[in-house]
């Protein structure tokens, strides 16, 4: 377009939408046409339309209803479409008024003028503001009425051919497709979708030839299955197989349409089931191997890689096809969201031996510890899952304790982001455990156990469940047990005997227990009070919760201070219930040893003996 500075442009803008406003239907055409020729976005042609109202007198235009007006509304159309893109006039086009307008043009039977309103409109659709508008209007499921195009009868002005018919149809389409795809980003919209029959109409299109028409289809698809509901419609029409077949295509934008949407329908085990199959995984692999110079398309086939490997026979499939010299290069070449996911595609392999054993081979291990310090958060959630389940071999952890990886991992606590801090508490809580096992030693860290103590501040039950799962495996050293309670362990801890979250309350219990292991964890927990919510847990429904309240008592009934809260409460038929439980040894034992000491405290006369 070229950019006129003249103010001459001023005059002829307001001459030409003069002839607009004032002329008959011929003129107004004319001037309309003209306009669209003259159009630039310099200061005078700006404020000539500002001045003349000229969106205002567009939509006025498209407002009108009788025939003779139809080539002025397409030329108004051409001119709004023009100027759709300016800043300074965007705000009246896509007014509530605007986008109403140009969706009533799509109720329009004139497949021309529908063609005009229908590419505008994928235009600005890209906008927010339109969303909701678009709903309101019912321009959303127009829209997917257009989808149906190929099933509806054409009525032109111009004698068109059978082809050109065609033509024309497929760009409707197209274009309805390209607008629904970016209106979907919003979840009200994506309700609509999920009552209509937009299913049926999107097989049609996925198993055509018109690529055109397929990729947006294939866009539009993603964001409706990020509903698990939607995902379920899909699998049952059967069109995941379908898009199997565009994910062979040469066509590199059709082939990132199916692999992103593969990707996200592989949330679902039930829509994924398919792609267990051996050839898919080949498939897979590989593209994953031959396009490397695809960063879109690497990540979303490395997601796909990635959601495989929980499949146990697909792992089997990754030993077959030698894939883990391969997953190590992409480690070292490939940008962090690819990373991440070979990083979670490595740590499901450790739990086969062979794979387990490449890994260590082609040096994936120390290149999965340097990853430590990023700051992409899906790859250290990713890198701590991985590093937890690599722990179970004495090898790995052996290399852990070469390279600080442990240390790192503490520092992971500090992180801002509670996904990073509960899978690194997560983490910690099993390599600590199999450290345990494999007779290996290290210096627990201070800051570390600061973190932890810390994260029993949070609200979230994702953070709070594995603090206190690692303070009941620190809590098993005297030395990290003493650190503990220097911070106030069992004030944070008794805080939490309020929640009503079974599995919480388990791991407190247990956090409980095992800081309780020595004389001076129980003083502390006893001062605290804790004895009354652990005998409120020794009756609750929960089988588990009960073993573990039994266990933190066993610990806490050694100490003389105990004896009179016991007496307020009626827990001796409790206690003989659970010890005449023979398939609960781990019951047995802590109710054996809370009886003992109360028949003691009897005996010396501390506890009043009472009837069950």
């Amino acid at each position: 377009m070229v950019i006129e500075t003249s103010p001459t442009s001023y005059k002829r803008i307001s001459t030409l939408l003069a002839y607009v406003q004032g002329g008959n239907v011929t003129t107004t055409t004319l001037a309309l046409i003209c306009l669209s020729e003259v159009l630039t976005f310099d200061a005078p042609c700006l404020q000539a339309l500002i001045d003349g109202k000229a969106i205002k007198l567009f939509l006025n235009i498209l407002e009108a209803n009788f025939l003779e007006v139809r080539r002025s509304q397409f030329a108004a159309l051409r001119c709004l479409s023009k100027l759709c893109s300016c800043r300074a006039l965007q705000k009246d086009i896509m007014s509530s008024r605007g986008v109403y307008l140009l969706f009533s043009c799509l109720n329009n039977s004139d497949y021309e003028l529908m063609l005009s309103a229908v590419h505008m409109i994928s235009d600005i659709s890209a906008d927010p503001s339109c969303w909701a508008i678009s709903r309101e209007c019912g321009g959303v499921q127009r829209l997917i009425d257009l989808l149906s195009s190929h099933q509806t009868k054409l009525t032109c002005t111009s004698q068109t051919t059978k082809s050109e018919n065609l033509k024309l149809k497929l760009t409707v389409a197209q274009y309805a497709a390209k607008s629904l795809s970016i209106l979907y980003k919003d979840e009200e919209n994506r309700r609509i979708a999920s009552t209509s029959s937009i299913i049926n109409v999107c097989q049609f299109w996925i198993r055509s030839r018109h690529q055109n028409v397929t990729i947006p289809i294939l866009i539009l698809l993603q964001h409706l299955s990020l509903a698990a509901s939607f995902r379920k419609q899909v699998n049952d029409s059967g069109m995941v197989l379908d898009v199997l077949h565009h994910l062979r295509s040469t066509d590199m934008e059709l082939k990132q349409a199916a692999a992103d949407l593969i990707l996200i329908c592989a949330d679902d085990p039930t829509t994924f089931k398919c792609f267990y199959k051996q050839e898919f995984v080949a498939e897979v692999f590989q593209m994953l191997s031959s396009n490397q110079d695809n960063e879109a398309l690497m990540i979303s086939l490395s997601g796909i890689i990635w959601k495989c490997s929980q499949i146990k026979i697909c792992i089997q499939q990754f030993e077959a096809l030698n894939a883990i010299p391969v997953f190590t290069q992409l480690l070292e070449s490939q940008p962090v969201q690819v990373k991440a996911y070979m990083v979670g595609t490595i740590g499901t392999c450790f739990r086969n031996l062979a794979l387990r054993d490449m890994v260590k081979k082609t040096g994936g291990i120390e290149i999965m510890v340097s990853f430590l310090q990023t700051t992409y958060i899906p790859l250290i959630v990713n890198l701590n899952d991985a590093l937890a389940k690599g722990s179970e071999d004495p090898e790995i952890l052996v290399q852990y304790l070469q390279l600080d990886a442990v240390q790192l991992i503490w520092s992971c606590l500090k992180n801002s982001e509670f996904q990073v801090q509960s899978s690194a508490a997560t983490a910690l809580c099993t390599i600590l455990k199999n450290m345990k096992n494999a007779n290996l030693q290290m210096e627990n860290s201070l800051d570390g156990i600061e973190c932890i103590i810390d994260l029993l501040a949070s609200k979230r039950k994702e953070l709070l469940i594995p603090a206190c799962t690692l303070i009941h495996n620190l809590a098993k050293d005297k030395n990290a047990l003493s650190v503990l309670v220097e911070f106030n362990v069992a004030s944070h801890l008794m805080r939490l005997m309020k929640t009503n979250d079974k599995k919480l309350l388990q791991q407190l219990c247990l956090a409980v227990a095992s800081c309780c292991s020595f004389k001076k964890g129980c003083e502390k927990f006893a001062e605290c009070g804790i004895t009354p919510a652990l005998l409120k847990h020794l009756r609750a429904k929960s089988k588990p919760l009960r073993i573990t309240a039994a266990s933190a008592l066993s610990r806490i009934a050694s100490l003389p201070n105990w004896c009179s809260v016991v007496s307020q409460n009626r827990i001796i038929p409790v206690l003989t219930d659970m010890l005449l439980d023979v398939k609960n040894k781990e019951g047995n034992e802590s109710a054996a040893m809370i009886l003992r000491h109360i028949l003691c405290n009897m005996h010396r006369g501390k506890i009043k003996p009472v009837s069950a």
